[in-house]
């Protein structure tokens, strides 16, 4: 799934980037990204409204055969599946679109996280190995920051304890020592041993000659652990290397890494979007406000269906989603950088947008009346010619074909009113079980065979 993702980020990195370019700041490139990808997908948005829009004007007729035939479950599946072939449905037409939706704004993530990679023009092999980087001060930071210690009383006691006046080379030497006793710092031990020596020296190099590197990655307010454990959250956070303590950490990084953040606006009305938002400041409202959008955009979807099934009560699942996905919104608002809550707050208007539209424009009533101009000018006809059987009509059409073959009992009583069956009766009642087990067999093979020939499938005769 990873790899189809990083394939689909591609071209939306190149959209991302030309929105940047149009307008030089990140906020602003947000929201044309996300307009312009939501329009790209609305032909998919489309055609999953008007699959549940046709679905809900069939309701009345379901619900009419789930009185009748409620008890014969099979029946009742038969019945309602001749239903969806004869109005052209399926309950499951809406599923592509909305999986295909799925999976593009789940390849929006890396593009939303990844200004660096996919906006810059920094080296992608040292955006990937600063975010790394980060990412293992981040751990060491946090397994050596406690109340009686921190990274520098670790040095100083190094200085101390040597008998010498150590350079700083040989001072991250035997820092790494230090921080690569298992025993003592188990979480640190573990992130540098997969690490190139060239790798381990640069860490330990950055934290002799930054002073408070370790409290400055610590701080929640710059970093936070959600970020850390994202795949691409230390690049949103690289940022704060230069917004943070005027830039003296800055230097931690790789020179055109350094170049890329000090030339990139990536800020929305003054805020930092690698900041995560705290009540100190304005950032505050950005969650609250993606929450409410959020909430809205449920709300109006939920009046929307009721205005269709009018008898469909609000369940306890129902009740969930509609407070329960605004509400984790919320709190991962104040989890993450402001980039992500601006983009949701983009995302979550146009949804409200998009619902509210959709549901007008396809409403049951006009349905109604597209389906009938359809059948009157014989594009439904055509269309379904053209496409071949449903999946719904090769369903219903196999099951009929296996009534058929299974219409007699074993008992010896037929299913059928017609004397030549009549005859075939008096035949199979002299017939052993297992003789009578084996001319079922053939005609359910002789039905799979008809089906395959009509359809053109391939027919692969039944030995057992």
């Amino acid at each position: 799934m990873s790899s189809i993702m990083s394939i689909l980020a591609i071209p939306l990195g190149y959209i991302m980037k030309g929105c940047y370019m149009l307008v030089q700041n990140y906020g602003l490139a947000l929201l044309l990204f996300t307009v312009l990808t939501r329009l790209i997908m609305m032909p998919l948005n489309i055609k999953q409204q008007k699959s549940t829009a046709r679905l809900n004007m069939l309701q009345p007729e379901i619900e009419k055969l789930k009185k009748k035939y409620g008890k014969n479950q099979e029946k009742l599946n038969q019945e309602t599946m001749k239903l969806y072939t004869e109005h052209n449905a399926s309950p499951t037409s809406g599923c592509l679109p909305m999986i295909i939706s799925f999976v593009v704004l789940w390849a929006l993530i890396p593009v939303v996280y990844g200004p660096l990679t996919y906006v810059s023009s920094a080296d992608k092999d040292d955006v990937s190995a600063d975010s790394d980087m980060v990412k293992t001060i981040y751990t060491i930071s946090s397994e050596v920051d406690t109340d009686d210690a921190n990274m520098q009383t670790i040095i100083d006691k190094i200085i101390e304890d040597s008998d010498e006046e150590l350079s700083d080379e040989q001072l991250a030497t035997e820092l790494e020592k230090v921080l690569t006793d298992s025993e003592s710092y188990s979480n640190s031990a573990d992130a540098l041993e997969d690490l190139s020596g060239a790798q381990i020296d640069r860490i330990m190099n950055a934290f002799v000659e930054y002073e408070g590197l370790d409290e400055f990655v610590t701080n929640t307010d710059n970093f936070t652990s959600n970020m850390m454990k994202s795949s691409y959250g230390p690049e949103v956070l690289l940022f704060n290397f230069n917004s943070k303590a005027d830039g003296q950490y800055l230097g931690v990084l790789s020179e055109d890494v350094q170049e890329a953040i000090k030339d990139f606006d990536y800020t929305f009305f003054g805020m930092e979007l690698g900041k995560i938002p705290t009540t100190k400041d304005a950032t505050v409202v950005i969650p609250f406000i993606s929450f409410a959008l959020q909430l809205t955009t449920m709300i109006i979807s939920q009046i929307f269906t009721r205005r269709r099934n009018p008898e469909q009560k609000m369940n306890g699942t129902m009740m969930i989603m509609m407070f329960g996905m605004p509400l984790i919104s919320l709190w991962i608002g104040f989890e993450f950088p402001c980039a992500l809550g601006i983009y949701w707050i983009y995302s979550s208007a146009y949804s409200v947008f998009q619902t509210i539209f959709l549901n007008v424009r396809y409403s049951p009533a006009r349905m109604e009346a597209i389906i009938a101009k359809e059948e009157a000018s014989g594009k439904a006809a055509k269309k379904k010619k053209k496409k071949g059987p449903s999946m719904m009509e090769r369903a219903l059409q196999m099951q009929n074909e296996q009534n058929a073959a299974n219409g007699k009992t074993q008992s010896g009583k037929s299913t059928s009113d017609d004397d030549g069956d009549e005859e075939e009766e008096d035949d199979i009642s002299k017939l052993s079980k297992a003789q009578i087990k084996e001319r079922n067999r053939q005609k359910l093979n002789e039905a799979r065979k008809r089906y395959a020939e009509k359809y053109g499938d391939v027919y692969n005769d039944d030995d057992e």
